[in-house]
């Protein structure tokens, strides 16, 4: 009983959730007055139950393929079956869209609405549309921002944040890719290390860590500082075009793994900084 209870926990990628609540968080608050935390942090979570359904619901369509690139998680564990976590993804959809009803914001429901259905379309054709599918989940992820700032509009500060996000997102979204390759070619997936070859996908990485570098720059001065431009320019964008060029070098499953983790942390390093000079 406790292990399929853990179960329901672990499809939801508590950590990735968490991020997600943080994520509105900064939306809202970002470069803003203060505000009441009860209502930032309802939408927060509302906007983690629709992402903990896009989680599971992905979970249910890439499990012939997980069986083969992560056979320890829930699915291929046998944890839970298939069909019930197809329910438990659209009751998430449906309760965090529900939970946006009750802020009355008519943007903050269409985006939970818009938001569950591309969370589920990715899910079915992701690995089949190419490169639109790390476009979506880019789009996804930066619009996490935007929802929280709709709660207080501060659209204006968020977008800044939304589009490091989208360049980000899309950069380890391509790396992820290369992790996943051996199993998404058994799939006959379409994905870009399979359609164009894993250095291609690297170089194409790297377009988009010019969009996030020269986003940075955009960034000064109204966000920070010269100097905190400096930091940002050397900790953030140094760091991953190092990281990028040594997979380029060593373009390797096993070196593709520890960059994506790299990203998820350096990310959060990054909004952490942010925060801390706003």
């Amino acid at each position: 009983m406790l292990n399929h209870f853990v179960a329901y926990i672990r499809i939801l990628r508590p950590l990735n959730c968490i991020f997600v609540i943080f994520a509105v968080l900064f939306g809202v608050y970002y470069k803003n007055a203060a505000h009441s935390i009860f209502f930032p942090l309802v939408a927060g979570i509302a906007a983690a139950l629709v992402s903990g359904g896009g989680y599971v619901i992905n979970d249910f369509y890439d499990h012939p393929i997980d069986l083969i690139n992560k056979n320890n998680r829930v699915l291929p564990s046998g944890l839970i079956e298939p069909a019930r976590a197809k329910k438990y993804a659209f009751s998430l959809f449906l309760s965090g869209i529900l939970i946006c009803i009750f802020f009355q914001n008519p943007w903050m429901i269409s985006l939970a609405i818009s938001n569950s259905l591309l969370l589920y379309i990715y899910a079915m054709k992701g690995k089949h549309i190419h490169f639109w599918g790390n476009l979506m989940v880019a789009f996804i992820t930066a619009t996490t921002f935007i929802f929280g700032s709709l709660l207080t509009n501060n659209v204006t500060n968020a977008l800044f944040l939304a589009i490091c996000a989208f360049f980000y997102t899309t950069i380890r979204e391509m790396v992820k890719d290369i992790v996943d390759k051996k199993g998404d070619s058994i799939e006959k997936a379409k994905t870009l290390p399979l359609l164009i070859g894993d250095k291609k996908t690297l170089f194409l990485s790297l377009i988009f860590w010019i969009g996030l570098t020269a986003t940075l720059i955009i960034g000064y001065p109204k966000f920070y500082s010269e100097f905190i431009m400096g930091i940002l320019l050397i900790i953030i964008s140094l760091f991953l075009l190092i990281d990028l060029l040594a997979l380029l070098v060593n373009t390797t499953r096993k070196r593709a793994s520890y960059s994506v983790m790299f990203m998820k942390t350096h990310m959060f390093i990054f909004l952490i900084i942010l925060w801390m000079v706003q």
